[in-house]
């Protein structure tokens, strides 16, 4: 298949967004690579975010809207998914939004591995950081990369930023009900494939808001997070080494300290 073969279907969820969601959507129809189709989840919001998704839908008819009931990200991932048409699949969150080359730079690399990353940029309302990644160009096994998921130093779980074959999804679902969700699910992506290219790029703005469920900390939030991360562990315990092993102890062991101290100071 030719490059300008590929059809590439970003998957964008989306709920109570209105101020975010024009630039996020900008962003995808200004892409230089075009043979793309964007899929806007209305996930039951109840401020204009649906009213604005449908205003960008008359605009360009690359795009398409669901309108659904509030089930949560992994419930809109799954739906868009289901309604995608194209080869691969990008997702980007709904206040999150991608450099204009981010597209382009991804299905180039299609020639060379199954999932192809970039890295991702920190923004706020007032500045923007580089993430700490990769200085150049690696191509590495699926098994690797899943390994490198574990470390958790510059190689992390964010299912944005990378570009998947849709067909890993045949027996894949984002987990409803869940949260910290690509925890959950980017292990049984990357284990399916034989290679993972690596950009040193950054082209993924990650928004970075005050009510967000990574910046809210709560009790549950944290035993959320040691749940998905003992989750994986146990899927993964054939592959992972003592020391990986360790190494996860040892994050579970934090995650669970923060919990301890949380519910002390809450209660």
């Amino acid at each position: 298949m030719k490059r300008q073969d590929i059809k590439v279907s970003i998957i964008v969820p989306i709920y109570n967004v209105e101020k975010y969601i024009d630039r996020c959507v900008k962003s995808l129809v200004c892409q230089t690579y075009r043979n793309i189709e964007i899929i806007l989840v209305d996930d039951g919001s109840r401020d204009l975010s649906g009213k604005k998704a449908d205003e960008w839908c008359d605009k360009d008819e690359r795009i398409m809207v669901i309108h659904k009931k509030n089930g949560g990200l992994s419930a809109a991932r799954n739906t868009g998914i289901e309604k995608s048409t194209g080869s691969h699949l990008v997702f980007v969150d709904s206040d999150d939004w991608i450099h204009e080359k981010m597209i382009e730079r991804l299905t180039e690399e299609l020639t060379q591995a199954d999932i192809v990353c970039c890295g991702m940029i920190r923004a706020n309302e007032t500045e923007q950081t580089d993430i700490e990644w990769f200085s150049k160009k690696l191509v590495v096994s699926g098994v690797s990369a899943t390994k490198m998921l574990v470390e958790n130093s510059l190689f992390t779980s964010h299912i944005p930023k990378n570009i998947f074959p849709k067909s890993l999804f045949d027996n894949v679902k984002f987990p409803e009900g869940k949260v910290y969700e690509d925890i959950r699910t980017a292990h049984k992506l990357f284990l399916q494939v034989d290679k993972v290219c690596i950009l040193p790029e950054h082209y993924y703005y990650y928004f970075e808001r005050s009510n967000s469920i990574t910046n809210i900390v709560k009790l549950s939030n944290q035993l959320e997070w040691f749940d998905a991360l003992d989750e994986r562990s146990k899927e993964l315990s054939e592959i992972l080494t003592l020391d990986d092993k360790e190494r996860v102890r040892s994050q579970k062991a934090v995650v669970m300290s923060l919990a301890i101290t949380q519910n002390h100071f809450s209660s």
